[in-house]
């Protein structure tokens, strides 16, 4: 099996989501935005990131010589950690749960549901929301320094649904390839005519990413070409014009002849 370095992930920003009900409603795709039930956590400390743990009790049964024979295992739990570094209204619900503004009561966490958010460079997205429910508390101390920034750090448990389903999982389908049109443009000095970017994604839909896509021409003496395709003559001759999204170069240049 070949190498695929697109799978590797580099994540730029995050996102974290809670919602104080565990009935909230989930985005219907990776694309829609989370609505008002859900707040935001704000900026969250990318040092470090998003912690998923998962604790459980095992036990192995060997037979009479050492023979391994059995393992057993359960008492699942799964938990993630993050630092927020807002003093929002979100962060302050889950810092300190059932308070109002200028009355701080003993902290009782609400179960909700919660959101995970990572986006890179190219503007992929991979979410993961709590299928059932999350209990969020504060993880370790709060220390305020005149020396660095407050941060609050966080701890949620995911409680599974009776199926043992953690999380809705959404991504953005992913680029296969990319398709210019036409493949061939006849241009005069200074004159502009276009070529379109069509993507096929990994779910087999297409969009135009001419206006997304980093543009060049192999000749730019011959013809230049600016962001949206639009393909400009300079003089006589002949020039590639090809474009790049997503990490994913057009599979056959576009050829301008100028003339």
């Amino acid at each position: 099996m070949a190498s695929d370095p697109d799978k590797v992930n580099l994540w730029a920003y995050a996102d974290v989501y809670f919602a104080a009900d565990v009935a909230a409603t989930n985005p219907a795709t990776v694309a829609t935005v989370f609505n008002g039930s859900w707040g935001h956590v704000g900026l969250l400390d990318g040092d470090e990131g998003f912690t998923h743990s998962r604790d459980v009790d095992s036990a192995d049964f060997f037979a009479w010589g050492g023979a391994l024979t059995k393992t057993s295992r359960r008492n699942f739990k799964h938990t993630a950690k993050f630092t927020a570094l807002e003093d929002n209204a979100t962060t302050k619900a889950l810092l300190w749960p059932g308070s109002t503004t200028g009355s701080i009561v003993t902290p009782r966490p609400v179960a909700g549901k919660i959101a995970f958010e990572t986006r890179d460079e190219s503007g992929k997205i991979h979410r993961l929301i709590s299928a059932y429910k999350a209990l969020v508390e504060v993880d370790g101390d709060i220390k305020d320094t005149e020396s660095d920034i407050t941060k609050y750090g966080f701890m949620a448990t995911i409680f599974p649904t009776t199926a043992g389903v953690l999380f809705v999982e959404q991504e953005a389908p992913s680029v296969v390839s990319i398709a210019l049109s036409p493949l061939t443009l006849a241009l005069a000095v200074a004159g502009i005519k276009v070529t379109v970017a069509t993507a096929t994604l990994s779910d087999a839909s297409t969009v135009d990413v001419s206006a997304l896509a980093n543009w060049t021409s192999a000749t730019p003496a011959k013809a230049t070409v600016a962001p949206g395709g639009y393909v400009t003559g300079v003089s006589a001759g002949t020039a590639a014009i090809s474009c790049t999204y997503a990490g994913v170069t057009s599979t056959a240049p576009c050829v301008a002849t100028v003339s």
